[in-house]
């Protein structure tokens, strides 16, 4: 866990977010935003002037359960930041233990509700999560990549004796990893007796390439009709 919580100092409000689709709101309850530069700062982050994301995880106790802070990942808003420091740069964490999301899925009542009657919806990335909580579907967590780890496979199995989610569908990237990583996650959850699906793409417009593409009501009027 870390002690520096960088949520207060984030615009929720920037043209970016705005341009993706992604209110105000999502952002609050998310915990991203854009970081801008803080001139009182002893050093620079990395982190300035990209559109941070906070990845927490989950501590249990006798009370139930307690978020942890662990890490702050950004995402590149310029060619000369991503050739700088990377298309995402973040504090060091063990990014193939967790699950981009999880303490809401388990803290925050109506993602528990969601995935105790729909199941997990199973992603790549940040902004694929937020496009689906800016929809109304807080059943979504990240793998933070293409693959899943055993670790990962651990916490989800973890996760479904504490929510009893009936299902998972895999609902990576249209790109040819993003489907290679969809079987493949498939095949390796099914092994561990877990009900798994993956989404169909045909279903949508050739144009749309992950869940971050798609507007928000497209993302309601699929789960309407139960495509999601």
């Amino acid at each position: 866990a870390i002690k520096i919580d960088l949520r207060r100092y984030l615009r929720l409000d920037h043209p970016e977010m705005h341009r993706r689709g992604i209110s105000a709101d999502t952002c609050r309850y998310l915990g991203c935003g854009f970081l801008p530069q803080r001139t009182w700062a002893k050093t620079a982050s990395p982190l300035n002037s990209r559109l941070v994301f906070q990845v927490r995880g989950i501590r249990e106790n006798g009370n139930g359960f307690q978020p942890v802070i662990l890490s702050h990942t950004g995402r590149a808003l310029t060619r000369e930041q991503e050739a700088r420091d990377g298309k995402y740069w973040s504090y060091p964490f063990k990014k193939s233990w967790e699950l981009y999301n999880q303490d809401h899925i388990l803290m925050d009542e109506e993602a528990w509700r969601q995935a105790n009657a729909f199941g997990l919806i199973l992603v790549e990335g940040f902004f694929d999560v937020a496009k689906l909580v800016e929809a109304g579907c807080r059943n979504a967590v990240a793998l933070m990549g293409s693959t899943v780890s055993e670790k990962q496979i651990e916490r989800l199995l973890w996760m479904q004796t504490r929510v009893q989610f009936p299902h998972i569908q895999i609902f990576l990237d249209r790109d040819p990893a993003g489907q290679r990583g969809s079987l493949q996650i498939q095949r390796q959850l099914a092994s561990r007796s877990l009900s798994v699906s993956v989404f169909e793409w045909s279903l949508v417009p050739e144009a749309l390439e992950d869940p971050a593409d798609m507007s928000a009501e497209h993302l309601h009027t699929l789960r309407r009709q139960g495509v999601i």
